[in-house]
This record gives structure tokens, sequence and C-alpha cells, in this order.
């Protein structure tokens, strides 16, 4: 096996043990996360997909279309899966950002900021998997502020959300919703 294997392979009994762990269900404002590849690790965090729940089963993302860097509003379903568009996209669960005691964070003001980006902002700029991002989007959202960059994985949006609500960790923990799944309702 190499070194990338064995990470992949420890993500997936992850994701299938989330099935046994407490669920914390998103409320406006959250930060939410898919894996993409398998949720593999590598220096620097986890390659996943972020974006922000705005309430009512809808969620605030940036994805390339068309090469464009496009927010819009999707389903958890299309959140999950990428709409059908994007390989990438291998996650089993939604997870939601936690301070580690399992309270979710999130606060209107992000989702209100993410909802007005989403709806203002509609592919005005290449997508660059480096330089915009989802990651880019969702701290944009945490923070009010355009950063710098973010990079492939969770940690930039880990460290937004340490900096604003002033928890010393962030822990990803299941919402429930996975394949099969059409709401957080369900």
């Amino acid at each position: 096996m190499t070194e990338f294997t064995i990470p992949i392979i420890g993500n997936l009994l992850e994701s299938l043990s989330a099935e046994f762990r407490d669920k914390v269900k998103p409320f406006a404002g959250c930060v939410l996360r898919c894996d993409l590849a398998f949720g593999a690790n590598f220096t620097g965090g986890r390659f996943c997909h972020t974006g922000i729940y705005l309430g009512n089963d809808e969620i605030a993302e940036i994805t390339n279309v068309d090469g464009k860097a496009t927010p819009q509003i999707v389903d958890p379903h299309d959140f999950l899966n990428g709409q059908g568009t994007n390989f990438l996209r291998t996650g089993i669960n939604i997870y939601i950002a936690t301070d580690g005691c399992g309270n979710a964070l999130g606060s209107p003001e992000i989702s209100e900021r993410a909802r007005t980006l989403a709806n203002a902002c509609q592919g005005n700029r290449e997508y660059d998997l480096i330089d915009n991002n989802c990651h880019k989007f969702t701290v944009r959202c945490i923070t009010g502020k355009v950063p710098r960059e973010a990079k492939l994985s969770d940690r930039d949006v880990a460290r937004s959300l340490k900096r604003k609500f002033g928890c010393q960790c962030v822990t990803w923990e299941p919402t429930g919703f996975g394949p099969g799944d059409f709401s957080f309702e369900d």
C-alpha cells in the first residue's frame, strides 16, 4: 500500500463510523463539509468541499461551472454529490463544524453573507483550485473579508472558525445526511 492509500481507507472507515456517532443538526449560518477524493489527507489538511447552510435545506457553495467560480444555492443531495458533474465529490456524509463539544459553529451573519454572495457573484472570476475555490468562499462568509488564498483543505476554514468563535479546536461531526437522503428533515 502507498502512503496515500492508508489515509483513504481510514477516511472511508470514519465515514462509515459516522452512522453510529451522535448527529448534529445544522442551523442557518453553519459550515458544512463533504469529502472529495475519499477525503484524502495530505500535508495541510483534508481534501474536501465546504459550504454554508442557509436553512430550509439550502446550502451556499462555490463550484466550477465551465471554468468559472460560480456561487450557487443547492440542496443537501447536490452538495454531497456535486449535481452529478463533479467526480471528485465522493463523500458518504455531510459533516458540520463544531467546537469540539458537539456545538455547531455558525451565525445568522454568516448565512446572510453566503446568501448575498451566492445571489450576487455569478461566475465573475475564473475558478482556480488553489486561489478561488469553495474554501475561499466559505472563509469570506465567516469573516466578511476576502482572504488572500485558501488552500485545498479545510484547514483555513477551521482557522477562521476558531478566530470568530474563540474556540480551541474545530471538529467535524456528522449531520446524519448521507446517500439516499434528500433533506436534513428526513
